[in-house]
């Protein structure tokens, strides 16, 4: 387990926008990164300032103050001897502690701080912070900024330019771990609060099952998430991600997740979406090797005023490639939601094949979703399509829910959980019954 926080405080005198080069490669210098870094976050300094705005992104940012963000990130590592003791100081219910499979290590502003197991030692599996990562391991320079790349759009090259801290993994080849994961991201105070970068490697015939939580531990008058993933599972491994977001207060959730999968191996992201007061998101699995397999299932429960974008997207690429997106939202009070998801068969993925379903349960007259798949091909031996439901409550199973003694509320949840467990029986088991606990604690604090 990861726990990840930030703490930053807004300025009104230094915004942003005002960063100059020179404090992108003194950032850089302080923190010992190797040149390699260096060049990168450059390449997306440089990229920032010869682009437009993008409204979809500057203006969570335009407001947060540059150097408090910068100075917070060389601040000394904090030593904690109990890394337990520090989850349950942040909050952590005491069920989320008990799940604790796979060993704990907690990172503190960005730095990570470690508990590694015995055993994942002993296999050879390497866990660490990527500030330690991008110096001591060679293999980092051939998968790092791979997948989110610099001068690809403005939110990358924001995370690019500004990224700290996250944790690094690596699965060698052949050793499966079929026990999770857990890595828990936590913001601090003020601001750009997050843009930590996590990188997983499923070597050749590998297994990983990784749990990534974002919580905040009291509630903020503004934060931003701007974290990014990248993910590669090599040739016959499987990597397997879920990703469970509830921030409260006033938090823009902005995560960019890529992944890779190669010949015959499985990548796949599920994320859970409760509470922010703004999600937008836009996953993407790349499928590049034959008989690859690219998942993508989404759990949302939206509430208040929230806004909610959501554009999936899964890339057939090879011969015999195969993509599914599963889309589970339940939306009420004024939340509004607008999903866009993308299967996309490209010229040489003969034989690609592909299902996408999305389905949203309406509770409130004033609740709002769009719904639109898109199914794309530049082949023509392809299998690709689609279903997609928007409805509201049953009221009639509601009343025979009363009827043997259950309260309004108590039914209302039993058919919301009911409605999610097409895409939870769809977890591998390691996987399943945990994220299904998580999901239940969940929605009965909302």
């Amino acid at each position: 387990m990861v726990i990840e926080s930030r703490n930053l405080t807004l300025m009104t005198d230094e915004v942003l926008k005002d960063l100059k080069e020179s404090d992108i490669v003194e950032f850089s210098r302080l923190r010992k990164e190797p040149k390699w870094v260096l060049e990168r976050r450059l390449n997306a300094y440089r990229y920032l300032k010869s682009t437009r705005p993008d409204p979809q992104i500057d203006p969570f940012l335009e407001r947060l103050a540059y150097r408090t963000i910068i100075e917070g990130y060389l601040a000394p590592v904090i030593d904690f001897n109990d890394a337990v003791k520090y989850a349950e100081k942040i909050g952590m219910p005491k069920e989320e502690l008990e799940m604790l499979a796979s060993g704990l290590s907690v990172t503190s502003d960005n730095r990570l701080l470690k508990a590694y197991l015995k055993f994942m030692e002993s296999k050879g599996i390497k866990f660490s912070s990527m500030d330690e990562a991008v110096k001591k391991y060679d293999i980092i320079k051939d998968y790092m900024f791979k997948l989110v790349t610099p001068v690809q759009n403005r939110k990358f090259a924001y995370h690019v330019m500004l990224w700290s801290g996250g944790p690094f993994l690596y699965m060698p080849k052949g050793v499966r771990l079929p026990q999770p994961i857990y890595s828990i991201f936590t913001l601090g105070l003020e601001g750009l609060s997050q843009t930590e970068h996590t990188l997983i490697i499923a070597d050749e015939r590998s297994l990983v099952n990784w749990i990534e939580g974002c919580v905040t531990p009291f509630k903020m008058n503004y934060g931003v998430h701007l974290g990014a993933l990248e993910g590669f599972a090599l040739k016959k491994s499987s990597l397997r991600i879920v990703s469970i977001s509830n921030w409260y207060g006033n938090v823009h959730h902005l995560p960019i997740k890529r992944l890779m999968a190669f010949e015959r191996a499985t990548a796949e992201l599920s994320t859970v979406g409760f509470w922010a007061k703004s999600i937008r998101i836009a996953p993407q699995i790349d499928v590049v090797g034959r008989f690859g397999k690219g998942v993508m299932q989404n759990i949302g429960f939206y509430t208040k005023d929230q806004r909610v974008h959501a554009s999936p997207k899964v890339k057939l690429i090879a011969e015999d490639s195969k993509a599914m997106v599963l889309n589970r939202t339940v939306v009420m009070d004024e939340a509004t939601e607008e999903f866009r998801g993308l299967i996309d068969a490209k010229k040489g993925a003969r034989n690609a094949s592909g299902f996408m379903s999305c389905n949203t349960l309406i509770l409130g007259d004033r609740a709002r979703s769009i719904t639109v798949p898109g199914l794309h091909s530049e082949e023509k031996e392809v299998d690709l399509s689609h279903e997609a439901s928007v409805g509201r409550v049953d009221y009639e199973k509601l009343f025979y829910l009363e009827l043997a003694g259950f309260t309004e509320e108590e039914a209302t949840w039993m058919l919301v959980s009911g409605f999610f467990e097409p895409v939870l029986s769809k977890l591998p088991g390691a996987l399943k019954e945990e994220v299904r606990s998580i999901v239940s604690l969940a929605l009965k604090a909302h």
